[in-house]
């Protein structure tokens, strides 16, 4: 029995240390395993892109469920031409475009939406809530470069690649909501002195 076990812990150690690529190829093959590893390793993060792009929790969760979802039903076409993560991305984008687009034909939710963000507004004054409110009033395409570049990490390139634009937009994009973060964020400070 402990064989047993020592096997499966060195092979879960193999798996997580796996390159993406060799994951993909198995996935591709139908490995339903190989899936499994990469989303263990990149589930958390497409979860915070998500979190970034709508404030809420439960609209993050399904977000980062549906990116999943959509890409295990497209990993047989993924051509490895961007990498694994970039093209995760680009399916989380992808989610949070038709997901805002439901908002916007379903008024109700988009209701309880901008209640829940006005409640938590209400509730707390931390330099990270100003940020918050600052990133809010963004337009999404902006607020998405932002998440993508400073929250995630992102070089302007790759941050393109995952919206499916130039990189130029997204460093237009960076430029446009840096001026108007400053501008929040310092009316917001003179607001409280």
């Amino acid at each position: 029995m402990e064989t047993v076990l020592i096997s499966k812990d060195v092979e879960n150690r193999n798996d997580a240390l796996a390159p993406d690529h060799a994951c993909v190829i198995q996935a591709q093959a139908g490995d339903a395993r190989a899936f499994e590893v990469l989303f263990d390793r990149y589930y958390d993060m497409i979860h915070a892109f998500a979190y970034r792009l709508c404030f809420l929790e439960a609209e993050a969760d399904d977000i980062a469920q549906e990116t999943f979802i959509r890409a295990a039903r497209g990993i047989a076409g993924y051509r490895q031409t961007a990498s694994f993560k970039n093209w995760l991305y680009r399916i989380a984008h992808n989610v949070a475009v038709d997901w805002r687009r439901r908002a916007v034909r379903h008024r109700e939710g988009l209701t309880e939406f901008t209640a829940e963000v006005e409640a938590r507004l209400e509730t707390t004054e931390s330099d990270y809530d100003e940020v918050h409110r600052a990133l809010e009033d963004l337009s999404a395409e902006l607020r998405e470069a932002v998440v993508l570049v400073y929250f995630e990490g992102m070089n302007h390139r790759d941050a393109a690649e995952a919206l499916g634009c130039a990189e130029t937009t997204v460093s237009w994009r960076i430029f446009r909501a840096k001026r108007k973060l400053k501008k929040v964020l310092s009316s917001g400070k003179e607001g409280s002195s």
